[in-house]
Protein backbone atom coordinates (compact mmCIF):
# COMPACT_ATOMS: atom_id res chain seq x y z
CA UNK A 1 0.00 0.00 0.00
CA UNK A 2 3.15 2.53 0.77
CA UNK A 3 4.13 1.82 -2.87
CA UNK A 4 0.59 2.40 -3.60
CA UNK A 5 0.28 5.48 -2.12
CA UNK A 6 3.95 7.29 -3.29
CA UNK A 7 3.19 6.04 -6.96
CA UNK A 8 -0.01 8.17 -7.13
CA UNK A 9 1.30 11.04 -5.65
CA UNK A 10 4.70 11.26 -7.45
CA UNK A 11 4.61 13.92 -10.13
CA UNK A 12 2.91 13.58 -13.01
CA UNK A 13 4.53 15.13 -16.18
CA UNK A 14 1.12 15.30 -18.34
CA UNK A 15 -0.46 17.25 -15.17
CA UNK A 16 2.85 19.87 -15.81
CA UNK A 17 1.45 20.48 -19.41
CA UNK A 18 -2.32 21.19 -17.82
CA UNK A 19 -0.98 23.57 -15.38
CA UNK A 20 1.10 25.27 -18.69
CA UNK A 21 -2.53 25.14 -20.99
CA UNK A 22 -4.42 26.82 -18.01
CA UNK A 23 -1.72 29.71 -16.60
CA UNK A 24 -1.43 30.29 -20.85
CA UNK A 25 -5.41 30.43 -21.47
CA UNK A 26 -5.14 33.25 -17.87
CA UNK A 27 -2.16 35.55 -19.62
CA UNK A 28 -4.33 35.51 -23.15
CA UNK A 29 -7.49 37.17 -21.25
CA UNK A 30 -5.21 39.47 -19.30
CA UNK A 31 -2.37 40.26 -22.11
CA UNK A 32 -4.51 40.42 -25.21
CA UNK A 33 -8.57 40.21 -24.61
CA UNK A 34 -8.38 42.83 -21.48
CA UNK A 35 -5.87 44.65 -23.74
CA UNK A 36 -8.01 44.87 -26.74
CA UNK A 37 -11.07 44.77 -25.54
CA UNK A 38 -11.49 48.68 -26.04
CA UNK A 39 -9.50 48.85 -29.23
CA UNK A 40 -11.32 50.23 -32.37
CA UNK A 41 -9.40 48.42 -35.01
CA UNK A 42 -10.84 45.17 -36.40
CA UNK A 43 -8.23 42.80 -36.19
CA UNK A 44 -7.91 43.84 -32.53
CA UNK A 45 -11.55 43.50 -31.85
CA UNK A 46 -11.39 39.44 -33.35
CA UNK A 47 -8.11 38.50 -31.58
CA UNK A 48 -10.07 40.14 -28.63
CA UNK A 49 -13.66 38.13 -29.01
CA UNK A 50 -11.00 34.67 -29.52
CA UNK A 51 -8.77 35.27 -26.06
CA UNK A 52 -12.23 36.52 -24.56
CA UNK A 53 -12.90 33.03 -22.52
CA UNK A 54 -9.01 32.92 -21.39
CA UNK A 55 -10.60 32.94 -17.87
CA UNK A 56 -11.58 29.55 -17.94
CA UNK A 57 -8.22 28.57 -17.14
CA UNK A 58 -8.61 28.90 -13.81
CA UNK A 59 -11.10 26.21 -13.75
CA UNK A 60 -8.89 23.96 -15.28
CA UNK A 61 -6.69 25.30 -11.97
CA UNK A 62 -9.87 24.43 -9.73
CA UNK A 63 -9.99 20.77 -11.61
CA UNK A 64 -6.36 20.19 -10.89
CA UNK A 65 -5.79 21.47 -7.47
CA UNK A 66 -9.19 19.57 -6.27
CA UNK A 67 -7.30 16.07 -7.91
CA UNK A 68 -4.27 16.89 -6.63
CA UNK A 69 -5.16 17.87 -3.11
CA UNK A 70 -7.69 14.94 -3.19
CA UNK A 71 -4.96 12.76 -4.36
CA UNK A 72 -2.90 13.44 -0.80
CA UNK A 73 -5.47 13.73 1.88
CA UNK A 74 -7.34 10.18 0.11
CA UNK A 75 -4.03 8.81 0.56
CA UNK A 76 -2.54 9.89 3.72
CA UNK A 77 -5.91 9.99 5.44
CA UNK A 78 -4.64 7.38 8.11
CA UNK A 79 -1.09 9.26 8.61
CA UNK A 80 -0.53 10.38 12.41
CA UNK A 81 0.35 13.61 11.16
CA UNK A 82 -2.29 14.10 8.81
CA UNK A 83 -3.42 17.70 9.33
CA UNK A 84 -0.25 18.78 10.54
CA UNK A 85 1.85 17.95 7.52
CA UNK A 86 -0.81 18.44 5.09
CA UNK A 87 -1.17 22.51 6.19
CA UNK A 88 2.53 23.01 7.24
CA UNK A 89 3.27 22.19 3.50
CA UNK A 90 0.68 23.99 2.21
CA UNK A 91 1.87 26.97 4.07
CA UNK A 92 5.34 27.48 2.71
CA UNK A 93 4.06 26.20 -0.89
CA UNK A 94 1.35 29.13 -0.48
CA UNK A 95 2.22 31.69 1.26
CA UNK A 96 5.66 32.99 0.84
CA UNK A 97 4.96 33.71 -3.06
CA UNK A 98 1.45 35.42 -2.22
CA UNK A 99 2.86 37.80 0.61
CA UNK A 100 5.35 38.91 -2.00
CA UNK A 101 3.38 39.65 -3.81
CA UNK A 102 1.70 42.10 -1.24
CA UNK A 103 4.71 43.39 -0.36
CA UNK A 104 5.00 44.46 -3.55
CA UNK A 105 1.69 46.10 -3.88
CA UNK A 106 2.41 47.96 -0.54
CA UNK A 107 5.21 49.09 -1.91
CA UNK A 108 3.90 50.86 -5.01
CA UNK A 109 0.49 52.31 -3.01
CA UNK A 110 3.35 54.14 -0.79
CA UNK A 111 5.68 55.68 -4.16
CA UNK A 112 4.82 58.94 -5.18
CA UNK A 113 5.26 58.34 -8.84
CA UNK A 114 3.09 55.73 -9.15
CA UNK A 115 -0.04 57.48 -7.82
CA UNK A 116 -1.86 58.45 -10.83
CA UNK A 117 -1.76 54.43 -12.12
CA UNK A 118 -5.35 53.55 -11.33
CA UNK A 119 -4.27 49.98 -12.78
CA UNK A 120 -1.36 49.19 -10.35
CA UNK A 121 -2.39 51.80 -7.44
CA UNK A 122 -5.97 52.67 -7.71
CA UNK A 123 -9.62 51.23 -6.66
CA UNK A 124 -8.24 49.76 -3.10
CA UNK A 125 -11.70 49.38 -1.56
CA UNK A 126 -10.78 45.95 -0.69
CA UNK A 127 -8.83 46.12 2.98
CA UNK A 128 -5.33 45.57 2.59
CA UNK A 129 -5.77 43.28 6.10
CA UNK A 130 -7.83 40.93 4.28
CA UNK A 131 -5.44 40.25 1.72
CA UNK A 132 -3.17 38.76 4.42
CA UNK A 133 -5.21 37.11 6.17
CA UNK A 134 -6.80 35.29 2.46
CA UNK A 135 -10.77 36.71 2.96
CA UNK A 136 -10.27 39.41 0.53
CA UNK A 137 -12.77 37.48 -2.01
CA UNK A 138 -15.40 37.67 0.59
CA UNK A 139 -15.38 41.53 0.25
CA UNK A 140 -15.25 41.47 -3.51
CA UNK A 141 -18.25 39.46 -3.30
CA UNK A 142 -19.95 41.94 -0.70
CA UNK A 143 -18.68 45.08 -3.03
CA UNK A 144 -19.53 43.64 -6.36
CA UNK A 145 -15.75 44.89 -6.86
CA UNK A 146 -12.26 42.83 -7.57
CA UNK A 147 -10.82 45.78 -6.27
CA UNK A 148 -7.46 46.69 -7.10
CA UNK A 149 -6.93 45.91 -11.00
CA UNK A 150 -3.37 44.55 -10.39
CA UNK A 151 -4.18 42.62 -7.31
CA UNK A 152 -7.23 41.29 -8.54
CA UNK A 153 -5.92 37.83 -9.76
CA UNK A 154 -5.29 37.26 -5.82
CA UNK A 155 -9.29 36.20 -5.57
CA UNK A 156 -9.05 32.25 -6.23
CA UNK A 157 -5.96 32.32 -3.98
CA UNK A 158 -8.62 33.14 -1.02
CA UNK A 159 -11.08 30.11 -2.93
CA UNK A 160 -7.56 27.89 -2.83
CA UNK A 161 -7.02 28.68 0.61
CA UNK A 162 -10.44 27.95 2.29
CA UNK A 163 -10.59 24.82 0.55
CA UNK A 164 -7.51 23.68 1.66
CA UNK A 165 -8.71 24.53 5.53
CA UNK A 166 -12.36 22.48 5.08
CA UNK A 167 -10.86 19.54 2.76
CA UNK A 168 -9.21 18.01 5.11
CA UNK A 169 -11.95 17.19 7.58
CA UNK A 170 -14.70 16.56 4.99
CA UNK A 171 -11.98 13.72 3.80
CA UNK A 172 -11.01 12.84 7.48
CA UNK A 173 -14.36 12.11 9.19
CA UNK A 174 -16.13 11.54 6.70
CA UNK A 175 -16.59 7.48 5.02
CA UNK A 176 -15.71 7.02 1.61
CA UNK A 177 -19.22 6.61 0.25
CA UNK A 178 -20.02 9.39 1.69
CA UNK A 179 -17.07 11.67 0.65
CA UNK A 180 -18.62 10.45 -2.93
CA UNK A 181 -22.13 12.54 -2.01
CA UNK A 182 -20.68 15.17 -0.64
CA UNK A 183 -18.45 15.95 -3.66
CA UNK A 184 -21.73 14.75 -6.11
CA UNK A 185 -24.22 17.46 -3.80
CA UNK A 186 -21.42 20.09 -4.13
CA UNK A 187 -21.36 19.66 -7.94
CA UNK A 188 -24.86 19.92 -7.82
CA UNK A 189 -25.40 23.19 -5.99
CA UNK A 190 -22.80 25.51 -7.37
CA UNK A 191 -24.50 26.73 -9.84
CA UNK A 192 -27.73 26.59 -7.24
CA UNK A 193 -25.54 29.26 -5.07
CA UNK A 194 -23.85 31.52 -8.37
CA UNK A 195 -28.14 31.97 -9.05
CA UNK A 196 -28.44 33.30 -6.21
CA UNK A 197 -26.90 36.65 -7.13
CA UNK A 198 -27.22 39.32 -9.98
CA UNK A 199 -23.80 40.65 -10.51
CA UNK A 200 -21.58 38.13 -11.40
CA UNK A 201 -18.60 39.28 -8.92
CA UNK A 202 -20.06 37.16 -6.33
CA UNK A 203 -20.35 33.68 -8.05
CA UNK A 204 -16.77 34.43 -9.49
CA UNK A 205 -15.02 34.53 -6.41
CA UNK A 206 -16.75 32.59 -3.48
CA UNK A 207 -16.09 28.61 -2.66
CA UNK A 208 -19.37 27.98 -2.98
CA UNK A 209 -20.19 29.29 -6.32
CA UNK A 210 -16.79 26.98 -8.05
CA UNK A 211 -16.78 24.13 -5.72
CA UNK A 212 -18.34 22.13 -8.75
CA UNK A 213 -14.58 22.38 -10.99
CA UNK A 214 -12.50 21.55 -7.60
CA UNK A 215 -14.94 18.62 -6.57
CA UNK A 216 -14.85 17.29 -10.09
CA UNK A 217 -11.29 16.72 -9.40
CA UNK A 218 -11.55 15.58 -5.95
CA UNK A 219 -13.61 13.23 -7.58
CA UNK A 220 -11.42 11.81 -9.75
CA UNK A 221 -8.91 11.71 -7.14
CA UNK A 222 -11.49 9.31 -5.40
CA UNK A 223 -11.50 7.10 -8.26
CA UNK A 224 -7.90 6.90 -8.94
CA UNK A 225 -7.40 5.91 -5.68
CA UNK A 226 -9.83 3.16 -5.42
CA UNK A 227 -10.15 1.40 -8.78
CA UNK A 228 -8.49 0.70 -11.92
CA UNK A 229 -9.12 4.50 -13.70
CA UNK A 230 -6.88 3.56 -16.64
CA UNK A 231 -8.11 0.02 -17.03
CA UNK A 232 -12.13 1.48 -17.08
CA UNK A 233 -10.51 4.13 -19.59
CA UNK A 234 -9.55 1.38 -21.79
CA UNK A 235 -12.96 0.27 -21.50
CA UNK A 236 -15.42 3.13 -22.00
CA UNK A 237 -13.04 5.49 -24.36
CA UNK A 238 -15.48 6.19 -26.63
CA UNK A 239 -18.05 7.16 -23.73
CA UNK A 240 -15.72 9.23 -22.55
CA UNK A 241 -14.69 11.18 -25.77
CA UNK A 242 -18.57 11.44 -26.18
CA UNK A 243 -19.25 13.03 -22.87
CA UNK A 244 -16.52 15.65 -23.76
CA UNK A 245 -18.11 16.35 -27.75
CA UNK A 246 -21.53 16.23 -25.94
CA UNK A 247 -20.36 19.07 -23.90
CA UNK A 248 -18.83 20.62 -26.10
CA UNK A 249 -22.08 21.22 -28.34
CA UNK A 250 -23.69 22.17 -25.57
CA UNK A 251 -21.95 25.13 -24.52
CA UNK A 252 -21.92 26.26 -28.24
CA UNK A 253 -25.93 25.95 -28.50
CA UNK A 254 -25.96 27.93 -25.32
CA UNK A 255 -23.31 30.60 -26.74
CA UNK A 256 -25.33 30.70 -29.61
CA UNK A 257 -29.15 30.71 -28.78
CA UNK A 258 -28.16 32.90 -25.39
CA UNK A 259 -24.98 34.42 -25.80
CA UNK A 260 -23.89 33.13 -22.44
CA UNK A 261 -23.60 29.84 -20.61
CA UNK A 262 -25.85 30.90 -17.77
CA UNK A 263 -25.47 29.35 -14.30
CA UNK A 264 -24.41 25.98 -15.10
CA UNK A 265 -20.90 27.33 -17.50
CA UNK A 266 -18.85 26.60 -14.75
CA UNK A 267 -20.01 23.19 -14.70
CA UNK A 268 -19.82 22.40 -18.51
CA UNK A 269 -16.19 23.79 -18.09
CA UNK A 270 -15.65 21.61 -15.17
CA UNK A 271 -17.10 18.67 -17.15
CA UNK A 272 -14.86 19.26 -19.95
CA UNK A 273 -11.43 19.69 -18.14
CA UNK A 274 -12.57 16.72 -16.05
CA UNK A 275 -12.06 14.23 -19.23
CA UNK A 276 -8.58 16.30 -19.61
CA UNK A 277 -7.46 15.24 -16.66
CA UNK A 278 -8.59 11.58 -17.09
CA UNK A 279 -7.22 11.29 -20.50
CA UNK A 280 -3.94 12.85 -19.24
CA UNK A 281 -3.40 10.08 -16.14
CA UNK A 282 -4.64 7.55 -18.21
CA UNK A 283 -3.48 7.77 -21.71
CA UNK A 284 0.00 7.98 -21.71
CA UNK A 285 0.80 6.72 -25.37
CA UNK A 286 -1.24 9.22 -27.42
CA UNK A 287 -0.34 12.38 -28.96
CA UNK A 288 -2.75 14.09 -26.52
CA UNK A 289 -0.32 13.20 -23.73
CA UNK A 290 3.05 13.80 -26.19
CA UNK A 291 1.63 17.22 -25.96
CA UNK A 292 1.29 17.63 -22.54
CA UNK A 293 4.73 16.33 -21.59
CA UNK A 294 6.46 18.69 -24.38
CA UNK A 295 9.05 20.63 -21.98
CA UNK A 296 8.20 24.02 -22.91
CA UNK A 297 4.90 23.70 -21.63
CA UNK A 298 5.79 21.77 -18.76
CA UNK A 299 8.61 24.69 -18.05
CA UNK A 300 5.55 27.21 -17.55
CA UNK A 301 3.00 25.18 -16.08
CA UNK A 302 5.81 24.35 -13.33
CA UNK A 303 6.10 28.48 -12.68
CA UNK A 304 2.31 28.82 -13.68
CA UNK A 305 2.27 29.78 -9.80
CA UNK A 306 4.43 32.49 -9.38
CA UNK A 307 3.38 33.58 -13.34
CA UNK A 308 -0.29 33.61 -12.19
CA UNK A 309 0.79 35.72 -9.01
CA UNK A 310 2.91 38.36 -10.93
CA UNK A 311 1.72 38.96 -14.59
CA UNK A 312 -1.03 41.00 -14.64
CA UNK A 313 0.96 43.54 -11.98
CA UNK A 314 4.47 43.21 -14.22
CA UNK A 315 2.09 44.14 -17.59
CA UNK A 316 1.02 46.93 -15.45
CA UNK A 317 4.39 48.09 -14.27
CA UNK A 318 5.95 47.66 -17.99
CA UNK A 319 3.01 49.94 -19.33
CA UNK A 320 3.79 52.30 -16.70
CA UNK A 321 6.87 52.94 -16.75
CA UNK A 322 7.64 52.80 -20.60
CA UNK A 323 4.49 54.29 -21.74
CA UNK A 324 3.51 56.36 -18.80
CA UNK A 325 -0.57 54.85 -18.90
CA UNK A 326 -2.31 52.04 -17.76
CA UNK A 327 -2.12 48.48 -20.04
CA UNK A 328 -4.36 48.79 -23.26
CA UNK A 329 -2.48 47.44 -26.88
CA UNK A 330 -3.38 50.83 -29.31
CA UNK A 331 -0.39 50.79 -31.58
CA UNK A 332 3.14 49.07 -32.60
CA UNK A 333 4.63 50.04 -29.21
CA UNK A 334 2.16 48.85 -27.07
CA UNK A 335 2.65 45.67 -28.56
CA UNK A 336 6.39 45.73 -28.17
CA UNK A 337 5.51 47.06 -24.26
CA UNK A 338 3.26 43.71 -23.76
CA UNK A 339 5.93 41.46 -25.40
CA UNK A 340 8.72 42.33 -22.74
CA UNK A 341 6.23 42.27 -19.80
CA UNK A 342 5.56 38.72 -21.40
CA UNK A 343 9.08 37.72 -21.07
CA UNK A 344 9.96 39.37 -17.65
CA UNK A 345 7.33 37.50 -16.05
CA UNK A 346 8.26 34.16 -17.13
CA UNK A 347 12.35 34.99 -16.45
CA UNK A 348 10.88 36.58 -12.82
CA UNK A 349 8.49 33.49 -12.34
CA UNK A 350 11.38 31.19 -12.84
CA UNK A 351 13.58 33.07 -10.73
CA UNK A 352 10.78 33.11 -7.51
CA UNK A 353 10.43 29.21 -8.35
CA UNK A 354 14.49 28.56 -8.23
CA UNK A 355 15.32 31.06 -5.10
CA UNK A 356 12.03 31.16 -2.99
CA UNK A 357 9.38 28.55 -4.09
CA UNK A 358 11.40 25.18 -4.36
CA UNK A 359 13.34 26.27 -1.03
CA UNK A 360 10.16 26.84 0.87
CA UNK A 361 8.82 23.54 -0.66
CA UNK A 362 12.14 21.39 0.24
CA UNK A 363 11.52 23.00 3.84
CA UNK A 364 7.94 21.33 3.83
CA UNK A 365 8.86 18.22 2.56
CA UNK A 366 10.85 17.48 5.98
CA UNK A 367 7.73 17.64 7.48
CA UNK A 368 6.58 13.62 7.12
CA UNK A 369 3.04 12.00 6.95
Amino acid sequence: MISAQSEKTKRIPELDGLRGVAILLVLLFHYINNQLVNSPNAVAKILSKLTSLGWVGVDLFFVLSGYLIGTILICKKSSANYFSTFYFRRIVRIIPNYFLLIFIFLLLLNIPYFADSYFLTGNNVVPVWSYFAMTHNFYMAKLANLGNSAMSVTWSIGIEEQFYIIFPFIVYFLKDKWLVVVLILAIILAPVFRSMYTSWIPPYVLLNCRMDAISFGALIAYFNYHFDLSGWVSRHIKWLLLIMLLDILVCALLFYKFQDLGVIRNTLFGIFFSGCLILALTKKDTLYACFLRNKLLGFVGTISYSLYLFHYMILGLFHYFLNGKDIGIYNGKDILITIAAFITSILFSWAIYVKLETPMVSIGKRFQY
